[in-house]
């Protein structure tokens, strides 16, 4: 059997793991009735105590799918920290949703999802697109974090390209509507037959006007990365390089139509509050840090740890969205007694996709979320 053989089949059988493939059924009580909902779960598992593990609650961007989170399986492993990526609708087996909706109906369902795998509390996590979901999340279900240690964690957040100026951003507006109805399809074009990679997948915009082919001088970035992985978690670079592969086309061999919905919603060429309460970001995070500060100041919890990771070039969000993002939060603390332990920084190195799987990020969002234990 060859090398790549060998990665390959590696890759293959890690992915096969039953773990990254369950589904549940959640009576959502609302207009959609029964949901069921395709998700993963990564990393720790300890059926003796699973109501305690430490567990995020993980956020994709545009694709929102479970795949794009089985790659934090071994950081979990090491960690003691479980990670639940369920799928967005529209997602492999959780039915679709139109752009109006998905935002607040999404939110509305978690807690539920949670409740009935039997998990009291998590860390919330996203990337991308998935800023607008997990904002919501923080506001309308802030019960689900830790009560000693509640912890959100941005990854290369997502803002209004009002707010951003993104060149990238700006440039997509001319996409009619119609146009959109098709975007999955055209991605997977890019990215499969491009034989695209898990940045690829969750950062698509950006990558499709990049070349997804490493350099042959030196080792690139991305290989550096995923060989300091290998080192420190595991698995071995080659099944990494296989393991990107499969799970984008383990993605798109799915469904993924509910990535049209996100395009036109990032976008903000849908219905007008699609965004909810994320609508106005600013006016948003001065909302939760005033209510932290209440919180915090009757004893009721611990204090809120907000986690920013910016990427050094990112295309999706810009300069200037970043610096919006920060000050949206820098802002709230300095209005209301620093209520919020803020905590950004920029990755050398990285662009919109890559910062989420840099091995620094991740090496320290989950020694962070694994503190839930001693509580």
């Amino acid at each position: 059997m060859t090398a790549d053989n060998t990665a390959l089949n590696a890759a293959a059988e890690y992915l096969a793991n039953p773990r990254f493939h369950q589904t549940i059924t959640i009576p959502s009580g609302g207009k959609h009735g029964d949901v069921l909902i395709s998700y993963s779960e990564c990393g720790h598992l300890d059926s003796s105590s699973d109501a305690e593990t430490p567990t995020i609650l993980f956020t994709p961007g545009m694709f929102g799918s479970r795949y794009l989170g089985t790659f934090m399986h071994a950081f979990g492993q090491k960690h003691g920290v479980r990670v639940l990526v369920p799928d967005r609708f529209g997602f492999g087996k959780t039915p679709n949703v139109g752009a109006e909706d998905r935002i607040k109906d999404w939110v509305a369902i978690l807690p539920k999802f949670l409740e009935a795998l039997g998990i009291k509390h998590v860390a919330l996590a996203s990337h991308s697109a998935g800023t607008l979901y997990n904002m919501n999340l923080l506001w309308h279900s802030r019960q689900i974090l830790h009560p000693q240690h509640p912890m959100v964690f941005f990854f290369a957040p997502f803002v209004d390209g009002a707010c951003s100026s993104a060149a990238l951003i700006s440039s997509l507006q001319v996409f009619p509507v119609f146009a959109l109805s098709q975007w999955n399809k055209l991605a997977k074009f890019f990215v499969v037959q491009a034989g695209g990679t898990i940045e690829a997948s969750s950062g698509i915009l950006g990558q499709m006007a990049q070349a997804l082919t490493p350099g042959n001088q030196e080792p690139s970035d991305r290989e550096k990365n995923m060989r300091a992985i290998a080192r420190d978690y595991g698995p071995a670079y080659d099944t990494q390089v296989e393991l990107e592969r499969l799970m984008v086309r383990g993605m798109f061999d799915q469904e993924t139509a509910g990535a049209n919905w996100e395009a036109v919603n990032c976008l903000k060429k849908g219905p007008k509050g699609a965004w909810d309460e994320a609508d106005n970001m600013h006016d948003l995070v001065d909302r939760i840090a005033s209510r932290e500060k209440e919180t915090h100041s009757e004893g009721q919890a611990g204090k809120l740890t907000v986690s920013i990771y910016f990427a050094e070039s990112d295309v999706m969000t810009g300069k200037k969205g970043q610096d919006y993002f920060r000050s949206c939060w820098v802002d709230a603390a300095t209005a209301h007694d620093q209520c919020v332990d803020i905590q950004a920084r920029t990755i050398e190195k990285t662009n919109h996709d890559s910062v989420l799987t840099n091995v620094e990020t991740l090496a320290d969002m989950f020694k962070l979320v694994s503190e839930m234990k001693s509580s």
